[in-house]
């Protein structure tokens, strides 16, 4: 395991709880329209800052205030544009995983938190016996389309292929959870396996 050089300790970023999972490498479109998130974009574009997506475990995704699990990804804007509407489209991409502390509500309910980053892995191999999800992730993104073309031609790794199937996949959100948390990527894309294809993951 390597750790990033200049990985913060501590820092304080803005944390959007969503019912999904996201890894790092991974891409996330969305659409924001609450005051709270376009004022968390904002800061983000100005200061050239990523912002924390956690998986909800409690609590609604719109209006309110949620409670997540205690391991996310950081997740920097990429793109944006204006759509019909006064909605706001973001693509981002996900960068390094965090531990949650302390959760902190601001005045308009964005909320605020303390993040440990998690060292980044080292990408591990693809094991032989599972070469098949490359092709099955590849027939996937054909299916797709944009903006998930983009992984196309990306050197496949198990850390790669297994976040990306997780994030894709329409499994539940405890597993998707579950499955961010293995910190082995070859272990995973087994775990995933056996939901897939069980017959081929003996």
């Amino acid at each position: 395991m390597s750790t990033e050089a200049g990985e913060e300790a501590g820092e304080s970023v803005a944390l959007f709880p969503l019912n999904l999972v996201l890894f790092p490498g991974g891409l996330l479109p969305l659409r924001i329209f609450e005051p709270r998130y376009l004022r968390m974009v904002s800061e983000c574009l100005r200061n050239d800052r990523p912002f924390a997506v956690a998986a909800i475990q409690d609590g609604p995704e719109v209006g309110g205030i949620a409670e997540t699990a205690g391991t996310g990804t950081l997740a920097r804007i990429i793109d944006w544009h204006e759509e019909e509407g006064g909605l706001l489209g973001l693509l981002c991409e996900g960068e390094q995983m965090f531990s949650l502390g302390e959760v902190t509500a601001e005045h308009d309910q964005l909320l605020r938190a303390q993040i440990t980053r998690q060292p980044i892995p080292t990408p591990s191999p693809i094991p032989p016996d599972l070469a098949w999800m490359v092709e099955f992730f590849d027939d996937l993104l054909r299916r797709l389309g944009p903006p998930f073309d983009r992984y196309s031609g990306i050197e496949p790794s198990a850390d790669h292929v297994a976040g990306r199937l997780v994030e894709l996949l329409p499994l539940p959100l405890a597993e998707k959870q579950a499955l961010l948390e293995v910190e082995d990527a070859a272990q995973r894309l087994r775990r995933l396996c056996g939901l897939i294809r069980p017959e081929d993951c003996d």
